[in-house]
């Protein structure tokens, strides 16, 4: 196995929060990975309020109706597993935007660096499918791209048809959707799959089913 080589960036202050308080830290990513590195944590002893972790993700078909997924690179948490283009919505960036539009300058961001697909603008803003943790401290939103003809060039990509899903999520670890089957980015992709504004209406149907089957599984 190739040794992955990190090439960091910048250093850079951020403030977060979490249940136990507030803290400052600087780091820094990699601009080749998903990996971080932190120095100089500080905890603020001012009262903490929790501010949630926001994922924005690309629904982006083929004209055939397949919805594009991009595996996870070696040296990042999960890796080897596959997930939709996107991230999270950086904290500076977004407090910078005046309206919705941040979100999807964001989402392309994550998307052009992810798989080298440059995104459509999505002006009246698009439909968003959110999946929330339970703790209610980390949410995730689906944005449907539609039909974008260009085609990957960066990363290994897939397109994936609601059965073809299934049987990824249930593939083996290290090389499935990631975290498996019913899990969030799982309802994510079948939320997409199963949009009205999907391009292929029997995915739609078949997606449609999976997700009752998943929302009932749930309630027993």
């Amino acid at each position: 196995m190739v040794e992955h080589i990190h090439e960091w960036g910048d250093w850079k202050k951020e403030l977060w929060y979490v249940a136990g308080g507030r803290y400052t830290a600087e780091f820094r990513k990699c601009k080749t990975c998903d990996a971080v590195e932190a120095r100089n944590i500080v905890k603020d002893e001012r009262p903490a309020v929790i501010r949630p972790t926001i994922g924005v993700f690309a629904g982006i078909f083929n004209e055939e109706g397949k919805v594009l997924l991009r595996q996870r690179l070696t040296g990042t948490s999960f890796a080897g597993e596959w997930e939709l283009p996107g991230g999270g919505v950086d904290a500076d960036n977004a407090s910078k935007g005046l309206d919705e539009r941040i979100i999807i300058q964001e989402l392309g961001r994550e998307v052009k660096e992810e798989t080298g697909i440059s995104t459509p603008p999505l002006l009246p803003m698009a439909a968003m499918y959110p999946a929330v943790l339970k703790s209610g401290g980390d949410w995730a939103f689906a944005i449907l791209v539609g039909v974008v003809k260009e085609k990957p060039s960066k990363g290994e990509t897939r397109y994936v048809s609601p059965q073809e899903l299934r049987e990824l999520a249930e593939g083996p670890e290290g090389n499935r959707l990631l975290s498996g089957w019913g899990k969030r980015m799982c309802r994510l992709c079948l939320r997409l799959l199963a949009s009205r504004d999907a391009p292929n209406q029997e995915y739609a149907k078949q997606a449609g089913e999976m997700l009752a089957e998943i929302m009932e599984g749930w309630n027993k």
